[in-house]
Parts: structure tokens; C-alpha cells; sequence
């Protein structure tokens, strides 16, 4: 009698399917969403393309950290500058200006409620590339809170003036429970649950990679465009993060989840058992 060999790549994916989940959990990984979002809208410009900026060419020149709070160091290293985004698309100025007076020329200090990098003003500055997350960010209640009384968080919050980093499970419970907490502003328990959603997200992305990857080389159109759709709703998962609305954003990991099992079976390998995809968390309705 012919024994029937396991198929080593349908054990790993119900074990990426199940382990992952645990892993990105306990170990905190980090949360970055498929398709990034991070500078979503943002091309940066070809080398040719880019005229000289007074900004980036004097405050080059400059040590330590300006009345921004930060200086040419820490932008050279962001995701901004390498997406070509320079001084002026956050504080204003005219970076074709020679002279430090016309270049200035309608830059106001962070603290001036008219500075486009006033706390309550900054949505409404990082919303002009990244308008997707900022259409879902004004639905929520921390738009509400942040508008009526100062008090709710803005884009820095949770991911810099530089748009350095991305929430991890371990630094959401950090940075949520500055307010989510016992005596704070806000409900206890949201940032446990935000930080259990932003690892499912983390297992989500080690899924596609994985199942990505088996893709490679092979010639399964119906794979392809499968993956292509679960990156989608992984992207969609990422905007709709930012309304707070942790059901909504775990329904789109769902969905992503069904098409990454489909693209799997659509690649030859047995599709995973119905209990290997189930989420254990269940974000309450806010």
C-alpha cells in the first residue's frame, strides 16, 4: 500500500495560519500593513526632476534640533525625504527663495495656532498626501476630541513628525494607554484590543508573504489575482485603521484571510482547515 507523503507547505501554512497570530503577539512584531500606506500618494520625484531647495541645502548645514523639534538629520533618515517630501510640504516657505527672509515667508512656530504644524492643525497637513487615512481619521472620536479640546491624538502621536514608525502590539499598549487607562480621558481596555488587532495585522502580512512567495515562478493566473485582491483589502485594512473603528479593520483582515486560503488552494495545496482561520479576536463596537 502507497502511503500518501504530507505535504510539508499545507503544514506550514496552517501553522503560519495559527502561530503567527501567537508570535506577532507575543513577541510584539512589528505591524507594518500590506501595500504600506505610509507614503501612499507620495511619488518621489526623479533626480533630474528635483530643483534646488534652500530648505533642505541650509538646515543641511545646520547641528541639532530646530524650534520643529527636529533637525536635517532626522529628516534624511525618514520616509519623507526618501519620497522627495522636503521642509516646505509640512511648515510652509518658499524653498526657491534665496534669501532666509522670503524662504520663511509665512512659517510660524509649532505653537502659533496658525502654523500648519499646530497639534490640531497637523490631520489636516499630513492629509494632503496621505488623504485616504486622513478621510478615515476625521470619522473618528479622536478627530472629535482632538478638534473640541485639544485632547485627542494627532499623526505625530502615534507615528512621529517624521512618519519614523508604525505602532507595534507592545507599543500601542504604551502609547494608547497615556489616555485608555484607569483616571485617563478615554475607555479602558481599547488599547489592549488595538494592540491584539495590530497583531493580527502583523500575522496577516507574514501570511501573504508566505503564500506570495509559493507564488513565485509558478503559473496560476487565478493565484496571482487572488493575492492581488488580499493586498487590497490588507491596504484597506491599513486606512481604516485610522477611523479607530477596530471591527471594521478586522473584517477587511477577514476578508484578506479567505483570499490568501484561496489563492494557497489555487497554487494545488489543500486548502486550510476552517478552524486554522479563525480570528481569536473579536474587537468590540466602539
Amino acid at each position: 500500500m502507497t502511503t500518501r507523503r504530507p505535504d510539508v507547505r499545507t503544514a506550514l501554512i496552517g501553522g503560519v495560519i495559527c502561530a503567527a497570530i501567537a508570535l506577532a503577539w507575543t513577541y510584539g512584531a512589528g505591524a507594518d500593513i500590506r501595500g504600506g500606506g505610509g507614503n501612499a500618494g507620495v511619488a518621489a520625484p526623479a533626480p533630474g526632476q528635483r530643483a534646488r531647495n534652500t530648505c533642505v541645502g541650509c538646515h543641511s548645514l545646520q547641528s541639532g534640533a530646530t524650534e520643529g523639534g527636529h533637525g536635517f538629520a532626522a529628516w534624511k533618515s525618514s520616509p519623507h525625504a526618501r519620497a522627495g517630501v522636503t521642509c516646505e510640504a509640512c511648515h510652509g516657505g518658499d524653498p526657491a527663495a534665496a534669501d532666509p527672509a522670503d524662504a520663511h515667508k509665512g512659517v510660524t512656530r509649532s505653537g502659533d495656532p496658525a502654523s500648519r504644524v499646530y497639534f490640531t492643525r497637523v490631520p489636516l497637513t499630513c492629509g494632503q498626501c496621505h488623504a485616504s487615512e486622513m478621510a478615515y481619521f476625521r470619522t473618528s472620536v479622536h478627530y472629535a476630541r482632538l478638534q473640541s479640546d485639544g485632547r485627542g491624538p494627532n499623526c505625530v502621536t502615534c507615528h512621529g513628525s517624521m512618519a519614523t514608525r508604525v505602532l507595534t502590539p507592545d507599543s500601542a499598549l504604551g502609547t494608547c494607554t497615556a489616555c485608555h487607562a484607569p483616571g485617563g480621558v478615554a475607555p479602558v481596555g481599547k488599547a489592549r484590543e488595538a494592540a491584539q488587532v495590530l497583531a493580527l495585522v502583523r500575522s496577516e502580512n507574514i501570511l501573504f508573504d508566505v503564500v506570495s512567495g509559493a507564488a513565485r515562478g509558478n503559473g496560476a493566473p487565478r493565484a496571482r489575482m487572488l493575492l492581488g485582491d488580499a493586498a487590497r483589502h490588507l491596504q484597506a485594512a491599513a486606512e481604516v485603521w485610522h477611523s479607530f473603528r477596530l471591527d471594521s479593520a478586522t473584517a477587511r483582515l477577514d476578508d484578506a484571510r479567505e483570499l490568501l486560503a484561496d489563492a494557497w488552494a489555487a497554487l494545488g495545496h489543500p486548502r486550510p482547515r476552517e478552524g486554522q482561520l479563525d480570528h481569536p479576536v473579536r474587537p468590540s463596537r466602539p
